[in-house]
């Protein structure tokens, strides 16, 4: 590795550690307590619409693909194959996008009625799980490691999730129900 590309790597990574940095430290609106985290997790009903189609690789008006959903997200290697657990963990602030701001796995493919738990890490800063596309549901935006959330999946279709203040570094999520 020449060192010209070794400096833009290092530059690169330090960065995309401070922009995340500040990412979690922006957003949110004040309450009276002082603080800038919400006081409870949101959770939305899980009735509300999502893609009719459980193929990833199918794009429609209003929901990319996994694959181009998750195209600019570090450690997505495909969708890993969950079906036949009734529970399945996916951690939170796992290594990708230059630093601890990556969903692991990225995307994950379950049977209908399963429960997908995450689980903070503590690495990475402040992070939370919202449903984008159509679909409803958030976390609260924790740092706390051994902190969960869960959601059960009981439509078929591609349910597509960020974490919120470090979604423009990359840190996407999805889960395919079958």
């Amino acid at each position: 590795m020449s060192i010209v590309h070794y400096r833009r790597t290092f530059v690169r990574s330090a960065c995309v550690a401070l922009v995340g940095s500040v990412a979690g430290c922006l957003g949110g609106d004040s309450s009276n307590d002082g603080t800038d985290q919400p006081d409870a997790t949101t959770e939305l009903p899980a009735t509300t619409a999502r893609s009719t189609t459980a193929d990833p690789g199918t794009e429609t008006a209003s929901q990319p693909t996994v694959e181009s959903f998750l195209s600019e997200t570090s450690n997505f290697d495909g969708v890993a194959d969950r079906t036949g657990s009734d529970a399945v963990v996916v951690d939170v602030g796992v290594e990708a996008n230059g630093a601890f701001y990556g969903f692991g796995p990225a995307a994950v493919r379950v049977d209908q009625g399963t429960t997908v738990t995450w689980t903070w890490t503590g690495q990475g800063s402040i992070h939370n799980v919202a449903a984008r596309h159509g679909a409803a549901f958030a976390s609260e935006q924790t740092s706390e490691e051994g902190h969960t959330f869960e959601h059960v999946f009981d439509e078929p279709g591609t349910v597509l999730y960020v974490c919120e203040p470090h979604e423009g570094l990359g840190m996407k999520g999805a889960v395919v129900v079958v």
